[in-house]
């Protein structure tokens, strides 16, 4: 106990800031968005995925007809603290064009 006392932040776990992919396997379609909390992000987005009200009409549609199972959600990039959210999303989505990948 004393350890936990003399050292919280070693049990306090930091959200995780960046971007999150959500990706069709069937097509490598992939979708990304911006977030504080990277872990409540995945949460929230598989929810409203689920509920049928995530707000991309067509990804939304895609995911009702083919299923959980031929999504992924996952973790894209990680953000530091002093990362602008924008610009890394902005960027990122500009590097995949460039790629040739295909986006939602």
């Amino acid at each position: 106990m004393e350890l936990h006392t003399r050292h919280p932040h070693l049990y306090a776990s930091k959200a995780q800031r960046g971007l999150l992919c959500i990706r069709n396997l069937q097509t490598n379609r992939m979708h990304l968005a911006k977030g504080e909390d990277l872990a409540s992000l995945i949460k929230t987005t598989r929810f409203t995925l689920d509920m049928g009200t995530y707000p991309h009409p067509v990804l939304q549609a895609e995911y009702e007809a083919l299923g959980l199972e031929l999504f992924s959600i996952e973790v894209y990039q990680r953000a530091d603290d002093h990362e602008d959210l924008d610009s890394l999303l902005e960027a990122s989505l500009e590097r995949l064009k460039q790629e040739g990948a295909s986006l939602y």
